[in-house]
């Protein structure tokens, strides 16, 4: 089996995003970074996610946008 996916879990400030699309780069595949579509979908950022909605709130809306990328391929999500 050969693998579609790579995903990059880590603390905020690890560097997931860099090291996601340097390897994306590498492997000549799509770089996806849950936070940035996040922001995107909300129209805020991260902190802000938090400080009104609460961590809860974002764990939810990380799984949906995980839920999203299911079907791609070729992809590294950080």
């Amino acid at each position: 089996m050969r693998a579609d996916k790579v995903y990059l879990v880590g603390f905020m400030g690890a560097g997931k995003s860099t090291t996601a699309r340097a390897l994306a780069s590498r492997l000549d595949w799509r770089a996806e970074d849950i936070d940035d579509r996040i922001e995107r979908r909300e129209r805020r950022d991260i902190p802000a996610i938090f400080r009104r909605d609460g961590e809860p709130y974002f764990r939810t809306l990380e799984r949906e946008e995980l839920v999203t990328l299911l079907p791609v391929r070729g992809a590294v999500i950080a």
